[in-house]
């Protein structure tokens, strides 16, 4: 009897060991179920840091700096005033260009009146060449007469008609018709030739005017060199672009600034950003547009609003290499497969002066299956579930 007993205890334990063993069984794979939707429904991942905007702030002009109106990690707003540059040389410059401005105005309206003396200079001697013109029109018509009436004398005189005294009075004022119509033709030569030059000087007056339609270009020429210098002088003065963090900077007043030399950096506080890298295996589930948490190791238990922004389309394999033209292949076969992984941009939001953020933090980022309600932002008439509303 007892061994009987003995025998549906063990028939009992064994039943219910089966029991146990297949609810842990199912216990494990509801339990990876549930975890494996959780992460592919809400990607995460902690390999995330903070990351803004920056800009290195480098003069447009040289020389030394005058003026230097902040400090190492200042805060600033746009427009304030950064640091300045000597602006005595430049401001030289530009009073010699506007000099040089009034200069051109002045030559340009003496060639203008030079060109309109010109022209009524053409005008007089187009007036004195027409005369002359005339006088030898004039003068060529007496002296065909008088050579018509010389060669009837001729005849007459040999018949004795005529005296001698009336044939050589007729030459001779023939002559004297002669020697009149060739200064007559001198005369409107030198008329034409005059005005021949007048009208290159006045071509050439016109050009030095440099006048195109109703631009002229040496006085055009001048107020770019005018509107040049006042931009180095304005360059002196150099600004905030936007409100923004002073970073690394090492330097005083005195120090020579050099065009195009940084001098230190600004952070840009407009934008911030989480910049954090997703496997492959999850951009699937993540769409610009979704909501985002954003947790800091800097600041446990503090959450950060995001929205995702975009996802990084490239990524450089490290086990490609290339010698010459060729690719290098390894001969290896790898049996553990990493999925790569691709740089997600979600855009932090909130703003916690007493947890401000930092570029560098570390962050651990969470995507929810969501489009971020964040006001301004998405309207709710662009929202969709799970719908991108940011074109990547």
């Amino acid at each position: 009897m007892e061994n009987n007993d003995h025998f549906v205890n063990l028939k009992h334990r064994m039943k219910l060991g089966r029991i146990i063993g297949t609810l842990i069984v199912l216990g494990a794979l509801v339990t990876g179920t549930l975890v494996w939707r959780i992460n592919y429904q809400h990607p995460r991942t902690n390999d995330a840091m903070v990351r803004a905007n920056i800009v290195g702030i480098a003069p447009q002009v040289s020389g030394r700096i005058v003026e230097l109106h902040v400090e190492d990690n200042q805060y600033v707003k746009q427009g304030d005033l950064l640091y300045m540059i000597d602006p005595r040389p430049y401001q030289a410059k530009l009073a010699q260009a506007r000099a040089e401005l009034l200069v051109a105005e002045k030559e340009v309206d003496s060639r203008r009146a030079s060109s309109g003396s010109a022209e009524l200079a053409i005008e007089r001697l187009e007036h004195q060449r027409a005369a002359a013109e005339a006088e030898v029109n004039r003068i060529e018509a007496e002296d065909e007469y008088l050579h018509s009436y010389l060669e009837q004398l001729k005849p007459l005189a040999e018949k004795q008609y005529v005296t001698a005294d009336q044939l050589k009075q007729a030459r001779s004022k023939y002559a004297a018709s002669r020697a009149e119509l060739a200064d007559a033709r001198a005369k409107e030569l030198s008329a034409r030739s005059a005005i021949e030059e007048a009208k290159s000087d006045s071509r050439r007056a016109v050009s030095l005017i440099a006048q195109v339609g109703n631009v002229n270009a040496r006085i055009e020429a001048a107020r770019a060199v005018v509107a040049a210098a006042e931009l180095d002088v304005e360059y002196c003065s150099v600004l905030a672009p936007f409100d923004a963090y002073v970073t690394n900077l090492n330097t005083r007043e005195g120090e020579y600034a050099r065009i195009g030399t940084q001098m230190f950096a600004l952070v840009d506080d407009r934008h911030w950003y989480a910049i954090a890298n997703f496997k492959e295996t999850y951009l699937q589930s993540i769409k610009p547009g979704q909501e985002a948490e954003v947790f800091l190791v800097g600041y446990p238990g503090k959450r950060y609003q995001g929205v995702v922004t975009g996802i990084g389309w490239a990524n450089y394999p490290d086990n490609t290499k290339q010698q010459g033209v060729l690719p290098e292949v390894q001969r290896t076969l790898n049996w553990v497969i990493l999925a790569s992984r691709f740089p997600v941009r979600i855009e932090i939001h909130e703003r916690d002066p007493e947890h401000p953020l930092r570029m560098g933090m570390t962050a651990f980022v969470t995507v929810l299956d969501r489009p971020a309600d964040i006001p301004g932002v998405f309207p709710a008439s662009e929202k969709g579930a799970g719908k991108a509303q940011i074109p990547q």
